[in-house]
């Protein structure tokens, strides 16, 4: 009996460390989950807080590529305008060119024309001088050898050559409707004088001492200047007409018959 009964209580003490070591377990686990849960719901919440920062990068990344996207696109627009505009210069300048190579053709053509007339003016101006009454010559012979000289300058447009050439033609033309007097050397019968010269228009050339001893006309026939006796007193009123110390009136000068 007392046997059983030891081996009865040996089972109970058994069987209650073997409840109370369970107990124990299970209040050992359920920490164990629960922290378990804890760090579960902590990763959770850290991996949604990473999540919502990477869409709100992303959302920012967007915004900026979205603005690129706009800018790139207002760019692109005002390169195609700027481009069509740079177009439409360049068509007009090509445009432009065609035109003046067809106007230098033209002018080519006119040149090809228009310079051996104007030689030949040029020589018929010089041709004049020389067989007209001997006035200013200095003055005329140089402008004719300037003319010819312009001529030959490529650097001198056309226009400009035909303008100097006219210049010239009225300059010779003018000499025809007025009167001048000027001082210069003549040479009768093989002496020289220092002069003043009255000139009337073209056709007549006076010339007169300072002391009114010697006075003399060109003569066109014999193409030298000869002595003329009783013009003084006509040629001192007809050089101070043409001085403008007098009012122009009648003059009295012989004129050569051709």
């Amino acid at each position: 009996m007392r046997m059983k009964y030891i081996k009865l209580l040996s089972i109970l003490v058994i069987f209650s460390s073997l409840s109370f070591s369970q107990e124990t377990e299970e209040v050992v686990d359920e920490k164990l989950l629960l922290q378990q849960a804890i760090d579960t719901e902590a990763s959770s919440s850290n991996d949604a807080a990473n999540r919502q920062e990477f869409i709100d990068d992303v959302d920012a990344q967007i915004i900026v590529l979205t603005g690129d996207i706009q800018f790139l696109s207002q760019q692109l627009d005002l390169t195609n305008i700027y481009n069509r505009q740079l177009q439409e210069l360049i068509d007009s300048q090509n445009t432009e060119i065609i035109s003046i190579n067809q106007q230098m053709v033209e002018l080519d053509k006119t040149n090809k024309g228009i310079l051996p007339t104007l030689e030949e003016m040029v020589k018929t101006l010089e041709t004049v001088i020389d067989n007209d009454i001997p006035f200013l010559l200095t003055e005329r012979k140089s402008r004719v050898e300037v003319l010819k000289d312009i001529l030959v300058q490529s650097n001198i447009s056309t226009s400009e050559k035909f303008r100097r050439v006219f210049e010239a033609y009225q300059i010779e033309n003018e000499y025809g409707r007025t009167i001048e007097s000027y001082r210069d050397e003549i040479v009768v019968d093989s002496d020289s004088y220092n002069v003043e010269i009255f000139r009337l228009g073209r056709v007549g050339l006076y010339a007169r001492t300072s002391d009114g001893k010697y006075t003399a006309m060109y003569s066109k026939k014999e193409n030298k200047w000869i002595r003329k006796r009783g013009i003084d007193s006509e040629l001192v009123i007809a050089l101070k007409i043409a001085r403008k110390e007098l009012p122009p009136s009648l003059l009295k000068l012989p004129i050569e018959r051709i």
